[in-house]
């Protein structure tokens, strides 16, 4: 290598390590950061030595792991930006056999890895207002169980997880974003020939559409509440309209049974509603065993079954059982 191009070489590379240095600490101080995990339904029942409480344990052990990410992505950024130099080094000695844009796009990658917290930011506020916190709030149920009857125990089961399971289904919904946005990024090194796994394909926008869902996954759901129901404040409580013969203990083992049910349909419909994303991810990728109305009713079905409640209501008011039957608010 002459002189004059080792020198170019040497000034790219500090400028690299400088432009590295810059965006770390702009991104690790300055700026907000990427979306925390906010989890939507309190803190839940953390006892120790309970289903809950482990939930709640893998929760807390988990969130200091969010760093993970931009430091990994850190890493890969040097290393995508002295392969960028590599290749504009290529290009300069076989400007025919090796294009330029080759050098561009592994640049565009390294800074983005270096940004990373501000394309999580940048595809969670692309879906949401991120100061409007506008999530999902879900109610206590009615009713005390006694005893230690099924029911008792079913109720114990429910108020004992149901929480702590909305909190780490959040948590994995965030480290699935990030996973999602570092494919993205590295897509943009691929050539249009990929299809809709290329630079510009399909895929990858959904790739970083489906991130910023993921990022917003309780904001979504009370998005997906208000178009339904009106409403993102969703109650598991009931209340019987006709109890002629029962004693109030029985009253409340009734309700309470019937909310524990309902927590565990909604258990079931924030599954559902995460699935279909990723459904509808695969749909943009091309695969051919994922369809669009399955992503679709898994997302419309998460939704109804999270607003069991208010779908029970509905359907009792429309065949005048309202008056007769349970009422859930």
């Amino acid at each position: 290598m002459n002189g004059g191009l080792g020198l170019i070489y040497r000034k790219l590379c500090y400028f690299l390590a400088l432009f590295g240095a810059v965006q770390f600490v702009l991104v690790n101080t300055a700026l907000a950061g990427p979306p925390a995990v906010a989890p939507p339904l309190g803190a839940g029942a953390c006892g120790d030595g309970t289903l809950g409480g482990i939930l709640c344990n893998l929760v807390a052990g988990t969130q200091e792991s969010q760093a993970i990410f931009p430091a990994m992505c850190y890493l890969f950024g040097i290393f995508v930006g002295v392969w960028a130099i590599a290749k504009l080094l290529e290009h300069y000695n076989n400007p025919h056999q090796v294009s330029v844009w080759e050098a561009i796009k592994r640049a565009i990658v390294a800074g983005a890895f270096f940004a990373l917290p501000i394309v999580m930011e940048a595809v969670y506020i692309t879906l949401v207002d991120a100061g409007a916190g506008d999530g999902l709030d879900v109610n206590g149920w009615t009713g005390t169980p006694t005893g230690g009857g099924l029911d008792a125990m079913v109720v114990a089961l429910m108020s004992n997880t149901f929480k702590p399971f909305a909190n780490a289904l959040m948590m994995f919904c965030y480290f699935a974003g990030c996973v999602l946005v570092m494919v993205g990024i590295v897509r943009l090194m691929k050539s249009a020939q990929e299809g809709p796994r290329g630079p510009g394909g399909f895929g990858t926008i959904m790739t970083f559409l489906i991130a910023g869902t993921l990022f917003a996954a309780d904001e979504m759901m009370a998005a997906a509440s208000n178009t339904l129901f009106l409403t993102d404040d969703v109650a598991v409580g009931s209340q019987l309209q006709f109890d002629a013969g029962l004693t109030a203990l029985e009253k409340e083992h009734i309700m309470s049974v019937i909310s524990a049910v309902l927590a565990f349909v909604m258990v079931l419909g924030w599954i559902s509603f995460v699935r279909g994303w990723f459904i509808i991810r695969n749909v943009a990728e091309g695969d051919s065993q994922a369809s669009l109305m399955a992503g679709v009713t898994h997302i419309l079905g998460g939704a109804l079954a999270i607003n069991l409640g208010p779908v029970l209501n509905a359907v009792q008011e429309t065949f005048g059982l309202a008056a007769i039957g349970v009422v859930f608010s």
